[in-house]
């Protein structure tokens, strides 16, 4: 085991690694003039004249906020009415129905979304130009999610972009390739998860089909979405919902796998597919074994906070993550590969503030963390500084090595907004890199990084 680290044991002339344009690689720069954020007026002068102010009955109005947001809601806007039989009966109504959701619910559910940012893997997730990133495990191709509701999938055809837009399609959250497919992509928003089938061949820049929808009751918005190692299943977590959902995409069914005490904010199947961590909007966190192994779930809390990011290791042997209150980087090590048993977590490497010789702050509270493939480099973003701290990383059997690697700096003002590895490079490319790191910059710039 590794002796004790913090971030002034970083190099303090750490050198910027990185590159701007590399074969292969799609030149991404999202401009904010480009998009268009949900709720954006996208009329102009010559048109605004000719829209007309409809006014709508009362009944109208309440169906339609009943629909598009829910039964409290509408009550909301009846009690508005200027009949004061029923607005007063509407008053009643919704005193009685927020009792007894506060009954029933024993966790704080926001809909407004500022729970979604809360728990994000995404920096500043509610302004953030690019909401999320995925690439392929199997092949060059990168899917972006921008602040419009809008997913671009970038390949080595710079000609051909396919734009994946729908009206369903609210408030981005996560994406998740399905493996061993060409083009099947899973995206988690709002109103639930749409799956999208992108011909790998096609030169068009729109799908020829339109995408799946799936949702069930209250399981919305999704929060994180992940594919069963085959490809067979989806796993599903809602901040709204304290069931995680397999899903069986090709027939569109689902069934709730784990009731916990509160919603679960993050999920995702380990690499091999033997196991499965389950975390909540509270101090909860569940290691569970999934089919056709015997199921099992062992709990698991936090001393502070709520888990923030994780990352496992290939073999499922080692597992890495921080909280949202704690500054400490923290390690479990797997006792049964098939048995969800983890030896107590310990804090790894210590992530309070630094200032650097050239007076750059770095660290804090960690934003997201990511493991690359080969299980080298980590990379740890934050929540208040700019910089992008890389570990090495060097796993014996079932012990650990981490050493500070280098520094990654935006340009000017920006940064990180969210940050993924390609899956696929070691056995596309020969080269001296064993990794390439990417990065959505807050100036909505996507950049690569060999590691």
């Amino acid at each position: 085991m590794s002796r004790s680290l913090n971030l002034s044991n970083f190099p303090p002339s750490a050198d910027t690694i990185g590159f701007s344009a590399r074969d292969h690689y799609p030149d991404i720069v999202f401009m904010r003039e480009m998009l268009h954020p949900p709720g954006h007026s996208r009329r102009t002068d010559s048109t605004r004249d000719v829209m007309v102010p409809v006014t709508e009955s009362l009944p109208k109005r309440i169906l339609s906020i009943f629909m598009e947001i829910g039964f409290l809601e509408a009550l909301g806007e009846a009690a508005q009415s200027e009949s004061r039989i029923i607005s007063r009966a509407a008053t009643y109504l919704q005193l009685i129905g927020r009792r007894f959701k506060q009954y029933w619910q024993s966790y704080p559910c926001d809909q407004s979304m500022d729970l979604v940012a809360k728990h994000s893997q995404t920096r500043n997730w509610h302004k953030s130009t690019v909401r999320c990133m995925c690439w392929h495990p199997q092949c060059f191709k990168l899917a972006v999610a921008t602040i419009d509701d809008t997913v671009r999938i970038y390949t080595r055809k710079p000609g051909v972009t396919p734009i994946l837009r729908s009206s369903l399609q609210k408030a981005i959250t996560c994406l998740a390739w399905r493996p061993h497919t060409g083009g099947e992509l899973a995206v988690g928003c709002q109103t639930g998860v749409l799956i999208w089938s992108v011909d790998p061949t096609s030169q068009i820049t729109r799908p020829l089909s339109q995408a799946v929808h799936l949702q069930h009751g209250r399981h919305q918005p999704v929060t994180a979405v992940s594919w069963s190692s085959n490809g067979e299943l989806l796993v599903t977590a809602s901040i709204n919902d304290t069931h995680l959902l397999v899903w069986n995409v090709d027939q569109q069914r689902c069934v709730p796998m784990h009731r916990v005490k509160l919603p679960c904010a993050l999920v995702s199947y380990a690499p091999l597919g033997y196991n499965m961590i389950a975390s909540t909007i509270g101090r909860d966190f569940y290691l569970c074994t999934v089919p056709p192994e015997r199921v099992t779930r062992v709990g698991w809390s936090t001393a502070n906070g709520s888990l923030q990011s994780f990352a496992w290791s290939r073999d499922e042997r080692h597992l890495l993550f921080v909280t949202t209150d704690d500054m400490q980087l923290f390690y479990m090590r797997l006792s049964g590969l098939k048995s969800a048993s983890y030896e107590l977590a310990f804090p790894l490497v210590d992530l309070d503030q630094k200032t650097t010789d050239d007076g750059l702050t770095i660290g804090g509270k960690a934003q997201s963390i990511a493991w690359c493939p080969q299980d080298r480099f980590l990379a740890i973003s934050f929540k208040t500084t700019s910089a992008i701290a890389i570990f090495f990383t060097n796993l014996t059997g079932l012990q650990i090595n981490i050493d500070p690697y280098c520094l990654i700096f935006g340009a000017g003002v920006e940064y990180p907004s969210c940050m993924c590895y390609q899956e696929n490079y070691q056995q596309e490319y020969n080269t001296d890199a064993q990794s390439v790191l990417t990065i959505g910059w807050s100036s909505g710039r996507i950049e690569y990084y060999p590691l």
